[in-house]
């Protein structure tokens, strides 16, 4: 394929000429399969409450109030007004069913991943190449996570824009039409209100321009005007999220979270999303931030990713896509590396859906390109293909590990050992369905490791209450006031057990606090009635 001396992407007529229906069919089919199984899936505890079947206004669907809530909320900790939206779509089309959630997520990631077949065309990949690259993105376990977790709808939606504002861009870049730019920009917006990581987009355009589209040798200032727009819409994104991260007490301080402790981290983090992509194996949904960081193992990370650094710049004008695809993997994982620390995560899974792009892209270009000899390279489709399968199955058994919240904390326990967020998730688990031994021994596990957990001890004393250990109970509740008095449900399980008791006047003054702090809550309100009425009754009675 001829490549002109400015630009190195193929254009999209040079596409068009290519037969592509096969390929995307065959990259939808086995990009689904392994995926099947979530039909059977649950919710999960962590965070799907929030997002979906415990939100009363994305339950609600679709509504113009909804619509406006998504745009001023900082529910969870997140401003992604897209995000919210989507959720209500699926609720007033199909309920806010685990299955219909699941199904939906499973159509943004497969159109995710056509788009990284485009893109990898683009950037003048053979079509078997991409088509090899696009699986290995598709089929890789550590996106899982972005899938099968419903709550994690923002990843997907995020990298779908992501990566059509990049297609756009690339046509915008030739074209110069003013139609085109403002695609591109009202995609990256999209990008931005599903997921504040997308603020690296700009920096990725000036990739593109580095190469292959070569425009830094003679569009020097129309460069730079027209990221103008663009990075301003980064900051403000990213001062929403601070804003709203910062007021839910999500950004932890350096107190708890040191700096070199952070620097550390995300260097060895650097360096173990690519043994991850490279050896997908013992992926989980949490990695529980160590006691103490390994310096030593942050300066062996350091030293090697210098190096890759090194051989990148050094041969970037001989393979110039080493050093755009290795920029590309920094970049835009740089905002969740953890420089800013939020939650209690060394790393995430999730966290990789975009920047593996990066990765792959370095790695199937060169691959693609020192392979010329069709004897090497037919070997070499043979070889993907065996690759293809295994992470096929390995996909397919991360899957089955998000069937519900015991199989998913139970094999994060097996993974990483003993956590409180595990813990914690487990006890919840079997508190819901009434396992009321094990969610003590899940929710006591949990109250060791942080005893200044508030809702580990209400649910404790939950368990508690129903096996009917009414003193052991009573010290759960009692404990998480103490904790923190402004939490509302305490009180009111605290409040049921004095009414049981007869003491009426202990239970009415934690049900006047319990409404006092939760006044939407009918049923304190109810309840409060109910032993005011049985007080008014018991006086009467005396008199």
């Amino acid at each position: 394929m001829n490549l002109s001396k400015q630009d190195n992407s193929t254009t999209v007529l040079e596409i068009k000429k290519i037969t592509l229906w096969p390929w995307l069919i065959i990259l939808t089919i086995i990009t689904a399969l392994p995926y099947a199984q979530m039909g059977s899936h649950e919710f999960i505890n962590w965070d799907d409450p929030f997002y979906i079947y415990n939100n009363p206004i994305v339950c609600a669907g679709l509504s113009w109030r909804g619509m406006g809530w998504a745009f001023i909320t900082g529910t969870a900790s997140n401003w992604h007004p897209l995000t919210w939206i989507s959720h209500m779509l699926d609720s007033s089309l199909f309920g806010p069913t685990p299955q219909a959630a699941h199904f939906v997520n499973l159509l943004w990631y497969i159109g995710c991943v056509l788009l990284a077949f485009f893109l990898f065309l683009r950037f003048n990949a053979s079509p078997r190449a991409a088509f090899f690259m696009a699986a290995f993105f598709g089929l890789h376990p550590l996106h899982v996570e972005s899938v099968a977790w419903a709550a994690e709808r923002k990843d997907l939606l995020c990298a779908f824009f992501f990566l059509a504002a990049t297609l756009a861009y690339l046509d915008y870049s030739r074209e110069k039409k003013s139609s085109l730019y403002f695609l591109t920009t009202a995609l990256f917006v999209l990008s931005l209100l599903s997921k504040p990581m997308a603020v690296t987009w700009p920096c990725v355009a000036l990739l593109l321009d580095y190469w292959p589209l070569k425009r830094f040798n003679n569009e020097i200032k129309r460069i730079v005007y027209e990221k103008i727009p663009w990075f301003a819409l980064s900051i403000l994104s990213s001062m929403i999220t601070i804003i709203v991260q910062t007021k839910n007490e999500a950004v932890k301080s350096l107190v708890d979270f040191p700096l070199l402790d952070r620097l550390a981290n995300a260097v060895i983090s650097y360096l173990m999303y690519i043994r991850q992509s490279l050896w997908p194996l013992g992926l989980t949904v949490f990695y529980p931030y160590p006691y103490s960081i390994n310096i030593l193992g942050a300066l062996i990370a350091l030293c090697i990713l210098g190096f890759i650094s090194a051989v990148a710049f050094w041969q970037k004008r001989k393979w110039p896509y080493l050093l755009w695809g290795w920029l590309f993997y920094l970049g835009v994982l740089f905002p969740v590396i953890g420089l800013v620390q939020v939650g209690a995560q060394t790393h995430a899974d999730r966290y990789m859906l975009l920047p593996q792009l990066g990765l792959i892209l370095a790695g199937g270009l060169f691959l693609d390109k020192i392979m010329t000899d069709m004897k090497i390279r037919r070997f070499a489709a043979m070889s993907m293909t065996a690759v293809i399968i295994i992470l096929m199955a390995l996909t397919f058994r991360q899957v089955s590990c998000w069937k519900d919240n015991k199989t998913l904390f139970n094999q994060n326990l097996a993974v990483v050992g003993e956590n409180e967020l595990a813990h914690f998730n487990l006890g919840a688990a079997y508190l819901e369905n009434n396992e009321l031994e094990l969610a003590v021994i899940h929710f006591s596990a949990a109250a060791q490791m942080n005893p200044n957990e508030v809702t580990t001890y209400n649910n404790l004393g939950i368990a508690y209450a129903r096996q009917n250990k009414i003193l052991m109970a009573e010290e759960c509740f009692k404990q998480a006031i103490l904790l923190d008095p402004k939490i509302a449900q305490p009180h009111f399980h605290l409040a049921v057990i004095k009414f049981n008791q007869g003491k009426l006047d202990e239970a009415v003054n934690h049900l006047d606090e319990a409404v006092r702090l939760a006044p939407a809550w009918k049923e304190a309100e109810a309840l409060r009635d109910k032993v005011k009425k049985s007080a008014s009754t018991q006086l009467l009675d005396k008199n």
